[in-house]
């Protein structure tokens, strides 16, 4: 347990980026039939943190130190990535006001920067742990 301490947390983090970016801190919903552009960034964001869920899984399955790390890693960066989806990658709606940008964006961008965190210091721990092994 202690040494998947690291992993259930970016399991966790990705869980809650995963759920909360369709439920707590959505995007604007549909207007007249239609979806806006932030609909699709929502969707993004729902998508890689889903991926982000599973890579952290199999993070926590595995025993080698380096595959840990290397999962890590791409963790990380798909962290990264998730945080310039919305407003960057994808367009949110055109006012400052609307839920997308006061609400979902933020969200977003807190939960995937401490997911970065996390999975750069376990993969910093993990390839200093498996240098150590060899």
């Amino acid at each position: 347990m202690k040494k998947n301490i690291l992993g259930i947390a970016e399991f966790l983090f990705a869980a809650v980026l995963t759920i909360g970016s369709f439920t707590v801190f959505k995007a604007c919903g549909e207007h007249e039939g239609k979806f806006m552009a932030c609909h699709w960034a929502q969707n993004a964001v729902t998508l890689i943190g889903a991926v982000t869920a599973i890579l952290a899984l199999v993070r926590i399955v595995f025993k080698n130190t380096g595959i840990k790390a290397g999962i890590a890693i791409g963790i990380s960066l798909l962290s990264a990535a998730v945080i310039i989806i919305p407003g960057h990658v994808i367009s949110l709606c055109m006012m400052e006001t609307m839920r997308c940008h006061s609400i979902f964006r933020p969200a977003v961008t807190v939960i995937g920067a401490l997911l970065v965190i996390i999975a750069v210091i376990d993969a910093a721990a993990g390839i200093i742990k498996s240098g150590k092994e060899s």
